[in-house]
């Protein structure tokens, strides 16, 4: 039965990509069964589909109510999802960077789905016991600051690890380290370097692939570029295999823009995604279709609304062509995730340290939920607040027992689906 349900899950989330490029749906379900983590990345559909059907127990809690169940959710803050920025005034800071499962629905939701990835980081640690201390962090951290209603940014000085991460983005984004990977200078011009700039996997998996676009492409991007800014000027275009796990076979796109002169000391990159509507939370009103025009357009507005600034990512917006729905984003070096292959490594060598991060990960949660408005207009601190007043004990202790049941059962079915060939059970 549960088998059933999770297969159904994947076909009904690959179906398009899966008539599309079968092939690269194949990769993507093969990178999930890498491991309990991957599999996490590539399930959100799944998670929120069990979360939120009516009449199942996963979805009772003492912490919500229809106003509750109508915040603005990042729908996908798994430990992964948080990463460097540089906004438009060289502030250098951390917040979540992944908004494609975008929309309204109870808060309880998205805090489970980071107890879960934090809880997954402790089991591939080797100490699962670990796990209710980061969700307890995570956990109080939350309810700490939803009362305070503080605007919290993560920028340099506020973690150790954290700023770690934002001297990499610096020294790299400085050096045009992302734009000279991509698109190297030869002979004072920039060419594609075209191929597989990481090697393939040992699984077949294509890890990092620079493709070559056709004329017909080439046309389309340039249009969506126009969309963008009107002024930008296209210099080189590319699509780009191997990134993320969930969208894994989306379109992605670098393009090259000449900067104010024609050296290529001031070229940009930009990123082009492919965009889907965001995750469906079933039993709960919908205003995506009046909301916002597009899913691309979701993503951007939902990403100025639940960051810490509007202008994290200056370059951000969207584009239309034809039915195609893209993201645009900086893809400069300045922006860089994190990798939860250094949180599992804290695990073992830094345990206050990883206590400290998942802290960080549940105050920037409950910064973004309390910050932006609900579908009702109202605060969303306005709404959870009072829920959480006075019971942060009885808080950990629910929430705690709910991410330890999702936690389980994430694993469960990755161990049941590890050895299947997915593919020729779930594409059409």
């Amino acid at each position: 039965m549960r088998e059933r349900r999770v297969l159904d899950a994947l076909a009904d989330d690959n179906y398009m990509w899966s008539l599309r490029e079968p092939e690269l749906v194949a990769m993507k379900l093969r990178k999930m069964q890498r491991g309990p983590y991957e599999w996490l990345r590539g399930t959100a559909p799944l998670f929120w589909r069990d979360l939120m059907e009516p009449g199942v127990a996963r979805y009772e809690t003492s912490f919500g109510d229809p106003l509750s169940s109508r915040v603005l959710l990042v729908g996908d803050p798994h430990c992964e999802n948080i990463g460097t920025f540089r906004a438009a005034d060289g502030e250098q800071l951390v917040d979540w960077n992944d908004f494609d499962a975008t929309g309204y629905g109870p808060f309880t939701g998205d805090v489970r789905r980071l107890g879960a990835g934090l809880s997954i980081v402790a089991a591939l640690g080797g100490d699962e016991a670990f796990a209710s201390e980061l969700v307890a962090a995570a956990l109080t951290a939350y309810a700490d600051e939803i009362a305070a209603a503080s605007p919290v940014v993560v920028g340099v000085g506020v973690h150790e690890y954290f700023d770690d991460e934002l001297e990499k983005a610096r020294e790299r984004g400085e050096t045009l380290y992302a734009i000279d990977e991509v698109a190297p200078v030869m002979a004072g011009e920039r060419v594609l370097a075209l191929g597989d700039l990481e090697p393939v996997a040992d699984d077949g998996l294509l890890e990092d692939r620079l493709l070559e676009v056709d004329r017909a492409v080439a046309d389309m991007l340039d249009r969506a570029v126009a969309q963008w800014d009107p002024r930008a000027r296209v210099k080189l275009r590319a699509r780009r295999i191997g990134s993320g796990v969930a969208s894994y076979p989306a379109w992605r796109f670098n393009v090259v823009l000449e900067g104010p002169t024609d050296s290529p000391d001031d070229d940009r990159m930009i990123e082009l995604k492919e965009t889907r509507e965001g995750t469906i939370n079933r039993g709960v009103p919908q205003r995506e279709a009046a909301e916002w025009g597009s899913p691309a357009i979701r993503a951007v507005d939902t990403q100025r609304r639940l960051q810490a600034r509007p202008d994290a990512d200056a370059l951000l917006g969207s584009a239309q062509v034809g039915g195609l729905v893209l993201k645009i984003r900086d893809r400069e070096a300045f922006q860089r995730g994190v990798d939860a292959e250094d949180l599992v490594e804290l695990v073992e060598d830094d345990r206050p340290q990883l206590l400290a991060i998942a802290t960080t990960y549940g105050r920037l949660l409950a910064r973004a939920h309390g910050r932006a408005r609900t579908a009702d207009d109202l605060l969303g601190a306005a709404v959870i607040a009072p829920l959480l007043a006075g019971r942060t004990d009885e808080w950990v202790t629910e929430l705690s027992a709910a991410i330890a049941d999702d936690t389980a059962l994430i694993i469960a079915d990755h161990a049941s689906m590890a050895d299947r060939d997915l593919a020729a059970e779930v594409m059409p």
